[in-house]
């Protein structure tokens, strides 16, 4: 039975004179090609070009600091966190049982982000002197309304939806609150605000410490959130309860919490903040595995044309169990005075949890629940080669660059960017195999569907 707060929609192809049709808003799929773009021309690009960079063997060395931070916060800001804006804004009210967000409030969101990331990307690893500086400035405005924006737009959604205590929720709000210090923090933690040691760069404590705050806090919490409130369903298991969720969902925001605070503190308590945040983010980040998301099992809830799909979830959700490990290690070695491990530690944990976790997350969810891979799911047959390679392209790459940082020590510094180049290489393959599927699958669903509906007149 329909409940007062639902919405209904009808089946796409029920026809009829007193029937209004549902009308799919496509304007998620604009944040998706920002994210691809930022990805396959920037973050990822600079994955394979930084590292020989560094070493001399390439156009650039001596702006290497700047790139490292272009490449980081691409990844990030434009890879990752368009990615899960758009998808926020499209799923999140469906979750909350709200209207669908129209293209009115939308499409200027993703102005605003996409005009920071195309900034940052132009300018960041090239730009010197005032045309640094302004453009370092346009970034944090730009980034400040859009993030500010998503996060007025998921909170008025939460404050009106349908009163639940499941753990996405729980989640959602906490992201939703990270999005709006997101928003603060980049107005506040700039180069021009005593935080930067050169034009248009932040020094490298602050950055990543900055760049672990957004992973847990507005990227993270919607992760788990997505995950607590249909990975479980996938795997034919219980949704969580908030009392399973909630211990290691209160830890990664504490963590989240501890590293902006540590931005701001100087010396001995900037490094115990940060140390802090870091080991409380890897117990969480073990934990959460194990209740919201999966590490084993088979989804035996999904169609046989999506159940692959689920090898990025399980990989996603190993990846980060091994990022929260290696965060433990990481402070071992910083307690035992080893600043050389540590540094290696935090970056592979750094990897794990961006090409892991993130990353197999966003291409697993996206063939999962992302609706221009709706019709694709419906049918029979075993994925076809293009749809299998990502997967296995992004666990080389995972396994190349998380070991390429813990072994640098033992094979140096030039094999490790070396092999951090190659893992660029092979990721950026698995990025531009998947945009072509989210093309072919864009531009097959209209026609799909027309066909669908000639054939379900047809049949009346």
């Amino acid at each position: 039975m329909a409940r007062p707060t639902d919405i209904p929609l009808e089946p796409p192809l029920v026809s009829g004179r007193t029937i209004v049709r549902a009308v799919e808003d496509r304007t998620y799929l604009g944040f998706i090609a920002a994210a691809l773009l930022s990805a396959l021309a920037g973050g990822f690009l600079l994955a394979i070009w930084m590292p020989l960079a560094a070493t001399g063997d390439a156009a650039g060395s001596s702006r290497t600091p700047w790139l490292i931070q272009s490449h980081g916060w691409l990844q990030l800001q434009g890879w990752a966190g368009m990615f899960v804006a758009g998808m926020a804004v499209r799923i999140i009210p469906r979750f909350a049982g709200r209207k669908p967000i129209g293209r009115r409030i939308t499409i200027p969101l993703l102005a605003f982000l996409t005009g920071a990331v195309l900034t940052r990307g132009i300018f960041q690893p090239w730009a010197e002197g005032d045309t640094a500086r302004f453009a370092s400035i346009v970034v944090a405005v730009l980034s400040a309304a859009g993030c500010s924006g998503v996060s007025a737009l998921l909170a008025w959604t939460l404050l009106n939806a349908r009163k639940t205590a499941d753990p996405w929720l729980l989640f959602a709000a906490a992201g939703t609150v990270w999005w709006a210090a997101w928003a603060v923090m980049m107005l506040v933690v700039t180069p021009e605000n005593g935080f930067g040691i050169g034009e248009g760069l932040l020094a490298a404590r602050e950055n990543d410490a900055f760049l672990w705050v957004v992973m847990l806090g507005p990227i993270g919490n919607f992760i788990w959130g997505v995950q607590s409130r249909s990975v479980p369903i996938f795997f034919g298991r219980k949704t969580p309860s908030w009392r399973m969720a909630g211990i290691p969902g209160a830890m990664l925001n504490a963590a989240a919490v501890l590293l902006a605070v540590s931005i701001f503190l100087e010396g001995d308590a900037a490094e115990k903040a940060a140390r802090g945040g870091l080991a409380l983010a890897g117990l969480a980040l073990i934990w959460l595995p194990l209740v919201a998301g999966a590490v084993w099992g088979k989804a035996k809830r999904l169609r046989p044309r999506a159940k692959p799909a689920s090898r990025f979830v399980l990989a996603a959700n190993i990846s980060a169990v091994v990022a929260g490990v290696l965060l433990l290690y990481a402070g071992l070695q910083g307690l035992l005075g080893s600043a050389e491990q540590e540094f290696l530690a935090r970056d592979a944990a750094r990897h794990a949890y961006g090409i892991g976790l993130i990353t197999m997350l966003i291409i697993g969810m996206a063939r999962l629940i992302a609706p221009v891979f709706a019709l694709e799911r419906t049918e029979s047959g075993v994925p076809r080669l293009f749809e299998r390679a990502p997967f296995w392209l992004l666990l080389a790459a995972v396994v190349l660059r998380v070991g390429s940082a813990l072994l640098g020590e033992q094979s140096g510094f030039t094999s490790r960017m070396h092999s951090a180049s190659v893992a660029g290489v092979l990721a950026w393959l698995a990025i531009a195999i998947f945009a072509l599927s989210v093309v072919r699958a864009a531009r097959a669903a209209p026609g799909t569907m027309a066909a669908l509906e000639a054939s379900a007149r047809g049949g009346a």
